[in-house]
């Protein structure tokens, strides 16, 4: 039967419904090219994405050309030498033609070693350590700070964690039980623009894969292994990420941002994150501040309160929320802290207190993401009135640019 409809015109596999169904189809893949969005991988804007980008240029240049050739030759040799089955002669065969053999050969080996030298070249660059010491003041005294940041990744956040004394003597073999840092803070990630920062990827708990494609390719987080990578940005901004390995049921709504600030605003940055948790002033903040230490500190540190140890989720952390307000979105990037005109983003927040699981999927009963708390109305008003002293609010520029979609 299948014989029988091969041997049938040609025009049978070009019916309209088959034309548009493939019209159709190249037009869907072609959305996945649009500027201008959150994830874009076309618009390199650091030096390390920008290498990326010009070696998928030649590689994408020379696909296109054989491309053209093979379906072009498939083509002509189709209409040229079709069969009106007028007869049950078999062609005349090419098998063991000399010439023809070394063509295919030699041409796509040729093909492969242009890639491969371009390839190389990349490798080399992505896996080079070049940075250059950045001078910071911590604590009132001046360090020189080889830049390196923590990531970890967990169900279903990343955390960010700044050790400006440096990594040499950190033992990062153990993402559950993390030396203590200079600086935490999650899903927000503060880098200073014009300098290479080395990152050190781990994971807490599955494989996730760190993504920011404005700035470099993707790096698996894996349980156990410390995945060495880097970034650069040169000019001020905000760059989106997303995890991009399948990680559970909230795995899409594993959201991550870098923003890169002049230096100058970086050591404002670490000023500003360096001080203590703000002590409540008002009677329904020291309210919420007791609410949060009977049932939230199990989880989510805040300095000052907890930070000696103890807080334990099976990832074995929750974000840390010291500088909460500090930041733009929360409950793993997908949720905005702010309206646009600077206010608190009160209705979702208390959302997230009242059921998190009905916000964001989580494994609650397993201990995987923000199980529900069970929180009273008036609770939830406490709660909230405490977590808006933990940290200032950022400029509206800055909620501007982070918006999420």
């Amino acid at each position: 039967m299948i014989a029988k409809s091969l041997r049938q015109s040609p025009r049978r596999f070009l019916r309209p419904g088959r034309l548009v169904a493939l019209a159709t189809g190249g037009l869907l893949a072609l959305t996945g090219c649009a500027a201008d969005a959150p994830l874009d991988t076309l618009e390199p804007q650091g030096p390390i994405s920008r290498s990326i980008d010009s070696l998928s240029d030649p590689i994408f240049l020379i696909a296109g050309v054989v491309f053209v050739i093979i379906f072009g030759a498939t083509a002509v040799i189709w209409w040229k030498f079709r069969d009106d089955h007028s007869t049950d002669e078999f062609p005349e065969q090419v098998h063991g033609h000399f010439r023809a053999e070394i063509g295919w050969t030699i041409g796509p080996a040729v093909i492969m070693a242009v890639i491969a030298v371009f390839t190389l070249i990349s490798h080399f660059d992505l896996n080079s350590e070049d940075r250059t010491d950045i001078v910071v003041s911590v604590d009132g005294e001046s360090t020189s700070w080889d830049p390196e940041i923590v990531i970890v990744g967990q169900q279903w956040w990343w955390e960010f964690r700044y050790y400006f004394h440096g990594l040499d003597d950190v033992d990062l073999s153990d993402a559950r039980h993390l030396p203590p840092a200079d600086i935490v803070t999650a899903n927000q990630m503060v880098i200073p623009i014009g300098s290479e920062i080395g990152l050190k990827i781990l994971s807490r708990d599955v494989i996730h894969s760190y993504w920011i494609p404005a700035l470099n390719g993707k790096r698996d987080a894996v349980p156990g292994r410390v995945a060495p990578w880097k970034i650069e940005a040169e000019t001020p901004g905000v760059y989106f990420g997303q995890c991009t390995e399948f990680c559970g049921l909230s795995h899409s709504r594993m959201r991550m941002q870098t923003i890169a600030v002049d230096p100058a605003d970086f050591q404002t940055w670490i000023d500003e994150q360096m001080q203590p948790a703000t002590e409540p002033t008002t009677a329904a903040a020291e309210r919420g501040k007791a609410v949060f230490e009977g049932q939230c500190t199990r989880c989510h540190v805040v300095d000052g309160m907890n930070d000696g140890g103890g807080a334990d989720l099976v990832a074995n952390a929750a974000p840390n929320l010291t500088h909460l307000m500090s930041r733009t979105t929360f409950a793993g990037g997908i949720f905005e802290l702010y309206e646009s005109d600077g206010s608190l983003n009160r209705t979702q927040l208390e959302a997230w207190l009242r059921d998190a699981p009905a916000e964001k999927p989580a494994y609650a009963e397993g201990r995987r993401g923000m199980p529900a708390m069970g929180l009273s109305e008036s609770q939830i008003d406490d709660v909230v009135a405490y977590l808006q002293t933990l940290g200032a609010a950022p400029d509206l520029d800055v909620i501007a640019a982070t918006e999420v979609d």
